[in-house]
């Protein structure tokens, strides 16, 4: 990253509000007439905290970088059954998972020699991971013993395969094809059903799409569509609801959307990796707050990609520079 770049990101991030006490970190920052929406939890892996050090030290050679574990590469995508999470490396093009109760991390090992994985997802349905390897342009399937059940991507099916995710209700599993600038739908058992979108900048059209989620109450499908800096969301049959975004640098806009997931509200957060943060949005696409910001400290980022929000409305974000997933917690509000 250029240091100009490098300057823009650090101010964007100064403009995030948060508060820390013995409770925790929680943004908004908590006020009169002001409720806190996220709390930070942690992180992956559970590292002892260092010192407080700002970013400032860190551009200037006042501070060095904060030691990260030399055993992950550069973690992108993320998935969580119960307790444990699994994520992709795509430096080392391993898989690992790290049991949440426990703390231990270990890397799965599968019979498939990974060359570049990044999508990962569950199906509860099937007891299926599924993984995508965009350099052997394929998707996998593996049970819960790690056996391959499933393989998808016979010579010329995918182009470049990347975002994945599962919608048990439906019976299906979307794979975003990056290069072919579409989505490309599958049952779970790797048949293929149909695909939606082609390259252009309207109402279902993508440039160079890379992530997707699925509402679990809703089926809505919610994709990043990174070229055109933006997220579109459309119901089960693939009907446009909303666009979020456009390029730009201020906030509700996008530099380099990548991860995308909602929580049981429905509120729609989105991964910046150039402003090194994530933007939270209202179901009906109005910018709320936005957490993160350059630096090495809790709540900060440095290349941030995949994000996951699982059933208890944990928020798992991957910090790719930082060889770390940092999770937060959605407070969602009692009825």
């Amino acid at each position: 990253m250029k240091f100009k770049e490098l300057l823009f990101c650090l101010l964007i991030g100064l403009i995030t509000f948060y508060k820390t006490d013995a409770k925790g970190l929680y943004f908004p920052e908590p006020r009169p007439g002001v409720e806190s929406k996220i709390k930070y939890l942690g992180q992956i892996p559970d590292i002892p905290e260092e010192e407080d050090s700002s970013f400032f030290d860190f551009l200037f050679g006042e501070k060095k970088e904060l030691d990260t574990p030399d055993y992950l590469g550069k973690p992108y995508g993320v998935t969580v059954v119960g307790n444990t999470v699994f994520f992709t490396d795509t430096a080392y093009a391993v898989i690992y998972s790290y049991n949440l109760k426990t703390k231990k991390l270990r890397d799965i090992h599968f019979r498939i020699p990974f060359e570049l994985p990044i999508g990962i997802t569950f199906s509860k349905a099937k007891k299926v991971l599924y993984i995508s390897d965009a350099k052997l342009q394929k998707v996998f399937g593996f049970n819960t013993k790690g056996q391959l059940v499933v393989a998808i991507g016979r010579k010329g099916e995918f182009k470049k395969p990347v975002g994945i995710a599962v919608d048990d209700s439906l019976n299906r599993l979307y794979v975003v094809d990056t290069f072919d600038h579409r989505i490309k739908v599958y049952d779970l058992d790797g048949n293929f059903l149909f695909s939606f979108g082609r390259r252009g900048d309207g109402p279902g059209e993508f440039n160079y799409p890379t992530n997707i989620f699925v509402n679990r109450k809703n089926s809505n499908i919610y994709i990043t569509d990174t070229q055109l800096f933006r997220v579109q969301v459309f119901n089960k049959d693939f009907e446009h609801l909303l666009t979020i975004g456009g390029i730009g640098d201020l906030p509700g806009r996008f530099a380099r959307p990548k991860g995308v997931a909602v929580d049981s509200d429905g509120n729609i957060y989105v991964v910046d990796a150039a402003f090194n943060n994530f933007q939270i949005f209202s179901p009906e696409g109005d910018l709320l707050y936005y957490i993160g910001g350059p630096g090495f400290d809790k709540a900060k980022f440095l290349l941030p990609a995949g994000i996951y929000i699982d059933e208890k409305d944990r928020i798992f974000v991957v910090d790719s520079l930082n060889k770390r997933i940092q999770i937060f917690k959605y407070l969602k509000k009692e009825k």
